[in-house]
Parts: C-alpha cells; sequence; structure tokens
C-alpha cells in the first residue's frame, strides 16, 4: 500500500506544487482529505523568466496556502548535476541558471523536478499507476516525454536526461515523404495542430474536433501520428517491460480518440504477449500529474515526513 502525502490531521498544506509547461503555468496543493486542489493556471511566457517567475510567485502567493514552506516544482526540460536548466532553446527564460536558487525564500525551499519524472510520480502515488510498481508514463501535449518508475523511483539517467523519446527518429510508414526531424514533430500537440492549420498553429484543438466530426484530412493527419506515437510506445514497452503505461499531457489525457488509437496501434506492434496485455491509459490526475508528483518528490528529497505539515 502506497503512503497518502497528507495525513487527515493536517492543519494546513505545508507543500506547493507547480508544474512550468511549454503552454501554461499551473499551482497547486494537496489537502487533508487528499485531493489536489488547483490553485490556479497562466499562460507560459516564452523567452521571458522574469515574467515567469512572477508567474508562479503569482500563483503561489494565495491564502488557502499561506505559510507553505517547501515547493516542489515541475518543469518542462531538464537540468544538469548542478540544477542549472538546460532549456535549449530558451523557452523558459532560465537557460543555464538554476531555477531552485531563483524560487528559494528565506521561509521558503524549492525543489525542482523534470516534469516527466514529476507526471510519472504524480500517477504512481495517486493516479492511474497507484497498483503498478513497474510504470511507464508517457505525456504527450506540447511536447512528448516519458519516465519509467519503479518501486516509486524514476529512472533519471547519468546525466538527468532519460525522458526524451519525443526527440527519437520516427519509425517506417507508408506515408510518403514521412521525414519530420523526430517523432515529437508529428505526434506532439503543436504537429498535429501546424499539419492541419499552417506553420503558426499550435493548438491541436481544431484538428482532434475535425477528426471527430469525420474531416477526411484531419483523419489523415490524427492517424498518421497515433501510428508514430503508438509505434513509440511498443518500442519502449519491448525496451522497459513494465507492468502498464500511463498516457498524460493535455493532448494525451484530452484527444480520447487520439490516444485510444495509438494504444491499439502500440499493441499491434508489441511482440510479447505479455507486453500486448499490460494495462495502458489515460492519467488519472489529468493536467494536475506533474505538480501533485513534485509535492510527492519535494518531501521524499527533502526528508519531510509525509504527513507532515511543515
Amino acid at each position: 500500500m502506497k503512503t497518502l502525502l497528507f495525513s487527515a490531521t493536517d492543519p494546513r498544506p505545508g507543500t506547493v506544487g507547480v508544474d512550468i509547461g511549454g503552454t501554461k503555468i499551473a499551482a497547486g496543493y494537496v489537502n487533508a482529505s487528499g485531493q489536489a486542489v488547483l490553485l490556479g493556471t497562466a499562460s507560459t511566457t516564452p523567452y521571458d523568466g522574469a515574467a515567469n517567475l512572477a508567474t508562479v510567485e503569482r500563483l503561489i502567493s494565495q491564502s488557502e496556502v499561506a505559510g507553505a514552506d517547501l515547493l516542489g516544482v515541475s518543469v518542462a526540460t531538464t537540468f544538469d548535476h548542478r540544477g542549472a536548466l538546460r532549456d535549449p532553446r530558451g523557452w523558459f527564460g532560465w537557460k543555464g541558471q538554476v531555477l531552485a536558487d531563483l524560487l528559494e525564500r528565506p521561509d521558503r525551499r524549492a525543489l525542482v523536478f523534470a516534469d516527466a519524472a514529476a507526471g510519472a510520480v504524480g500517477e504512481y502515488t495517486r493516479g492511474a499507476g497507484s497498483t503498478l510498481d513497474h510504470l511507464l508514463y508517457v505525456t504527450v501535449g506540447t511536447g512528448i516525454s516519458h519516465s519509467f518508475v519503479i518501486d516509486g523511483t524514476p529512472l533519471n539517467g547519468a546525466h538527468n536526461s532519460a525522458y526524451f523519446s519525443g526527440y527519437t527518429p520516427q519509425a517506417r510508414c507508408q506515408r510518403e515523404r514521412c521525414d519530420f526531424a523526430d517523432v515529437e514533430k508529428i505526434c506532439s500537440g503543436p504537429a498535429l495542430a501546424r499539419e492541419f492549420s499552417g506553420p503558426e498553429a499550435r493548438d491541436a484543438r481544431p484538428v482532434i474536433a475535425a477528426a471527430r466530426a469525420g474531416d477526411a484530412r484531419a483523419l489523415q493527419i490524427v492517424e498518421h501520428a497515433a501510428f508514430h506515437l503508438g509505434a513509440l510506445i511498443a518500442t519502449m514497452v519491448m525496451m522497459y517491460d513494465p507492468a502498464g503505461v500511463v498516457i498524460g499531457g493535455g493532448l494525451g489525457t484530452g484527444a480520447t480518440d487520439y490516444r485510444t488509437r495509438a494504444v491499439e496501434i502500440a499493441r499491434s506492434l508489441i511482440i510479447t504477449e505479455h507486453g500486448r496485455a499490460i494495462p495502458m491509459k489515460a492519467a488519472e490526475l489529468g493536467a494536475s500529474s506533474c505538480w501533485v508528483g513534485a509535492i510527492e518528490m519535494a518531501h521524499q528529497r527533502s526528508g519531510v515526513p509525509l504527513g507532515s505539515a511543515g
């Protein structure tokens, strides 16, 4: 049985979770009943570190979490052994900076984690992976990444970068001129949006809605992306041998037909019988997976006993 984050006697949340994604920033906490409570969301400001820091501070400076002294942060990039963010495109405005140092205060400690690892731990602890000791978490949204968790511990790799499945070459398919740079350029939300609506588009909702309505071109785009996402999942199932797969991210949880088709394709490509039989399902925590996982990981890293308010 897995330990809950907070006991029913907690007077207040001592830890706040923040998820800094490529499109939006979200913050929340887990209440005394063990429920994830969203404090709010706001848009990420591309390339502007000061604006994004201000957004985080605004989201976490609410009365419900007054006095919280531990901040668990999930961010959609990786960092080196010093904690300096790699952020190769400079999207968040913190490339080379130690985000934990930027967020810490005299009365507040901050701990930062890769979003794929945090999402995986969130689902492992209290979501769709709560019955699985070996969990493969795949997040599909603005980007694509993954994390493999064994007994609650993510596999981070030698350089804290064991998440970059979206940057791997795509599988062979029957589509002519399928010459994209990597899987993420086909299967992510912005990739589907660009294919359907043009090079400046980033919102996949129009193509998903059009496919659901039977639009032939939209259906073709979604089917092509589902094939490559399914092939990626099948490859990772063969590599990691998980007890189950949880698919998170805004697109992974929100586009049911896309996710379902990708899972069907994954099962058809997995060679082993036991691999084809494992559960593959949507993240139960939805958009909260990463910040809930960041709270859990912050407690583990800081040594604060679970169930403590401080």
